[in-house]
């Protein structure tokens, strides 16, 4: 209905698409409505699944929207060869399906469904990315908080009996002219799953009479009969889609990608989907029965019991327990079970709030210290105490009452407190973890103290955190660092033994991050998170609680969360809080004025939505950005600033992190854990070939290489010492920093540009250092601060501090602040200063609870 021409935008650089709506159409009310809600629509969206909208106007009468220029396919075209249906390969088929539903999910959370999802709508670019096109029928929430005018849809496109979509796409209540919601959009995408996988449409009519009539009335023919490879599970994840009643199909968006993503990426130990799903019951409650092995009630042991013999049938129920905007997490239910504690807040405005299970107000336990953090609650086994980790007076561990009256200091030290099952110790980790398993400053000690009299006594040298008691006291459950490798796994340790180090068991040992293990009521299991099946969710493995050995394989648990967390399951076992933690993250350039210190204009987005940065570097010439992902699979990517492009390097099970450039931008240095199972500095071309390694270190893992302007020496770091290797040597030759001022360890990654000079930050100091390379001394520039990078001209170093950008002499140590709107923290810098990339991370917790129910 409207013209689309190829234009170049000159201020921007950068190829568009323009589309313009003719004034023959214009004139036209229902198609120029259907145009300007598209602009609406699409205008209040920013996902790298969704087009991008650069601009809207009017020209002349002539309506018109800017668009990032896509090239591709329509998924139609990919659908025919000359002129016949084909099926797509069963991977493609997936990914594209998770890219569709993850699309889909951000449009929904924003109050917008579809409507008209369909191959014509969706494009798959030149990489491989889906893009959800034509949001013309959408219907859209009229709320504010969608981003959204308060303008209503035209009547005809939402009054119940009105016929909105696709004759052979649309979903039952589509066909009888009903009210739909997003999970209309669910069964449209149901039905281009079963296209893609099948090579044929599911519902097939000789008019469009009879093909609606099939929607309503008729199942599908079986996937296995038009496509033998297709999986049972990936059957039924496609018919749960197009179940005829809304709410018998997946619930959202987010938990069909979520499947998708489990039953493509499903490691060898995890369960494959068919065994933990039903058709009768929503797949994220099903993914958790089908991986706990539920005993009776009698039975005094393990969680979610089935609460009687017979014929009753164990069935789970999720529901969030807290629902204020921000950060809830660390939840810790009480002995019995009816009231829990957790974590509200961030920073230095984290509290713990007190709340019943079924209640909705929470109390707020340590709104004395108003300054500082309050975290890690955990409670007494007589639910009369809570220990917890505080800032307050000078940091450690306190005690409280269960209502917070009688606070005290037990410890000035330690974090992530656990109680023995008597009540009269706790073991704390010398490191602290909340939500970040991957990044690990410094190895971590193991204490146990008098709850009493507050007398330590070290339990573990080796490196363990977030420790847990198992409920009869024989054991310790941990994690920590293996060895001197990059694995990140479980352990358990006796902590009543005369020698604890000699009775360490390691339970888990692979790739995958391993974390936060909890012990099942009974003590037969471990429950804790990994990212082995991709996304970080919940785990278990059968244990020996006295020898602290595992007794089988570990096995998925799903919740309805791509990334869940701080596991508290109640004495009975009937019941288990969690945090539910969703996360995304968006990269923006903006232009910076190095003399003037200030940024100029308005950030444009380089890449955004679900793709979560572990880190980035912007290239020398300020054209593309090395990119390293956390989460799963972690590889290096190059993502062009301009259109958006991204470009995957490596594509393997090893974790590729801390990317950056050489300084002709010709080459990416990085540090991996590949061919060594320990960190070393590996590098590869920006086009993707000739990948290396470039250190042979022993001891500790190295990260975070940078290569000085004169290309001569690279410098990186691990927890203990900043090393230089110098590669203008025949034989590189690798030379260890002295030690810092103060004993503080230096972590040093910003060259000056005459490579004389590096400046950084020292753990366990704050502010900001210099480093003179001939000199070998080091100098303090500022009192706080982090993240430096040098400016052009090797005189002044720009750094964060607070959320805030700050400019420092090196000479005199005067700081500015730079004048920008913006808050920045991680951020990189061109070589010329002009270009500024930073990111943007927003996350949001809640606590859920997952609970068993009785069905007769």
């Amino acid at each position: 209905m409207s013209e689309v021409f190829r234009a170049f935008d000159p201020r921007i650089r950068r190829e568009v698409a323009i589309k313009v709506l003719p004034p023959t159409l214009a004139k036209f009310g229902d198609r120029l409505h259907r145009f300007e809600q598209e602009a609406r629509a699409v205008g209040a969206l920013n996902h790298p699944n969704l087009l991008t909208i650069f601009d809207t106007g009017n020209a002349d009468g002539r309506p018109y929207i800017v668009t990032e220029l896509l090239e591709g396919h329509t998924l139609r075209s990919l659908l025919r060869e000359n002129g016949s249906a084909i099926r797509l390969p069963l991977r493609k088929a997936v990914d594209y399906g998770i890219q569709i539903a993850n699309g889909l999910a951000a449009a929904h959370e924003r109050g917008i469904v579809h409507r008209d999802l369909k191959p014509e709508n969706l494009f798959v670019t030149r990489d491989g990315r889906v893009k959800i096109l034509d949001f013309g029928v959408a219907k859209l929430r009229s709320t504010d908080d969608a981003g959204l005018t308060d303008e209503k849809t035209m009547e005809q496109d939402t009054s119940p009996g009105t016929v909105i979509g696709t004759v052979g796409y649309m979903s039952p209540e589509q066909v009888r002219g009903q009210a739909v919601d997003a999970r209309s959009d669910l069964f449209s995408l149901g039905t281009l799953l079963y296209e893609m996988v099948a090579g044929a449409h599911p519902f097939r009519g000789d008019s469009p009479a009879d093909t609606m009539s099939s929607i309503l009335r008729e199942d599908p023919p079986d996937l296995t009969a038009l496509n033998p490879n297709v999986t049972p599970g990936l059957e039924r994840v496609i018919r749960h889609c197009m179940e005829k009643s809304p709410d018998q199909r997946f619930q959202s968006a987010r938990d069909l990608a979520f499947q998708l993503d489990m039953l493509s990426s499903s490691s060898g130990t995890a369960p494959t989907l068919e065994s933990r799903f039903s058709d009768r019951w929503n797949p994220p409650l099903v993914g958790l029965l089908g991986a706990i092995a539920l005993l009776l009630a009698g039975a005094a042991g393990g969680w979610f019991l089935s609460g009687r013999q017979g014929s009753s049938a164990p069935r789970m129920r999720f529901t969030p327990v807290t629902y204020a905007d921000g950060i809830e997490m660390q939840p810790a239910l009480a002995p019995d079970g009816e009231t829990f504690v957790f974590t509200h807040g961030s920073g230095t405005s984290a509290d713990i709030y007190l709340q019943r299970v079924n209640g909705r107000n929470a109390i707020n336990l340590t709104k004395r210290c108003a300054t500082e953090s309050d975290s890690q609650p955990a409670f007494s086994p007589d639910g009369s105490t809570i220990a917890y980790r505080s800032e307050c007076d000078g940091g450690g561990v306190f005690l409280m009452g269960a209502t917070g009256e009688s606070t005290r200091r037990i410890t000035n030290s330690g974090f992530n407190p656990s109680w023995s099952p008597d009540g009269k110790e706790i073991v704390v980790g010398s490191e602290s973890v909340t939500l970040t398993p991957t990044s690990r400053g410094e190895l971590s000690e193991l204490w146990i103290v008098n709850a009493a009299s507050g007398e330590r006594r070290l339990l573990l040298t080796k490196d363990g955190v977030q420790p847990n008691w198992s409920p009869h006291g024989t054991r310790i459950a941990y994690w920590g660092l293996a060895g001197e490798s990059a694995q990140r796994d479980i352990w358990t340790i006796d902590p009543t033994a005369k020698d604890p180090a000699s009775t360490v068991e390691q339970v888990t040992s692979d790739l995958a991050v391993d974390w936060n293990p909890v012990w099942s009521p009974d003590g037969q299991y471990l429950y804790y998170g990994s990212d082995r099946s991709g996304a970080m969710t919940m785990w278990r493995v059968p244990m020996d609680e006295r020898s602290g050995k595992p007794r089988g394989e570990p096995e998925a648990i799903t919740t309805p969360a791509r990334f869940s967390a701080h596991y508290s399951p109640s004495r009975s076992g009937t019941r288990l809080l969690y945090a539910a933690v969703e996360q995304t993250e968006s990269l923006s350039r903006v232009a910076f004025d190095p003399v003037a210190g200030a940024t100029v204009g308005t950030p444009s987005p380089v890449i955004g939505g679900s793709f979560l940065v572990f880190s980035s570097q912007v290239s020398p010439d300020g054209r593309f950005v090395a990119v390293t992902n956390r989460g799963g699979q972690e590889d290096l990517f190059v993502v062009e600033v301009a259109t958006g492009e991204i470009r995957q390097l490596t594509n393997d099970p090893d974790r590729d992190r801390g990317a950056t450039w050489s300084p002709d931008g010709k080459k990416i240095y990085f540090y991996s854990q590949r061919d060594a199972n320990r960190y070393e500095i590996w590098s590869i071309n920006a086009d993707g070939s000739a990948l290396a390694r470039v250190t042979h270190t022993s001891g500790r893992s190295v990260w975070y290489p940078t290569l000085s302007p004169d290309a001569r020496t690279l410098a990186f770091y691990n927890d203990e010492h900043t090393f230089l290797l110098d590669l203008a040597q025949p034989t590189p030759t690798l030379s260890t920093l002295p030690a810092a001022m103060q004993g503080s360890r230096p972590s040093l990654n910003s060259w000056s540009a005459d490579s004389t000079m590096l400046a950084g930050e020292l753990r366990g100091s704050p502010g900001i250092v210099i480093y003179l390379v001939k000199e070998r001394t080091y100098r303090r520039i500022t009192q706080s601060g982090a993240r430096p990078i040098w400016l052009p001209g090797g005189h002044e170093i720009l750094f964060s501090d607070g959320g805030k950008l700050h400019i420092v002499n090196a000479d005199t140590n005067a700081v500015r602040e730079v004048t920008t709107p913006l808050s920045v923290t991680a951020m990189s810098l061109s070589a010329d200063g002009k270009t500024l990339v930073y990111s943007d991370r927003q996350t949001e917790a809640d606590v859920w609870m997952a609970s068993a129910e009785i069905v007769e």
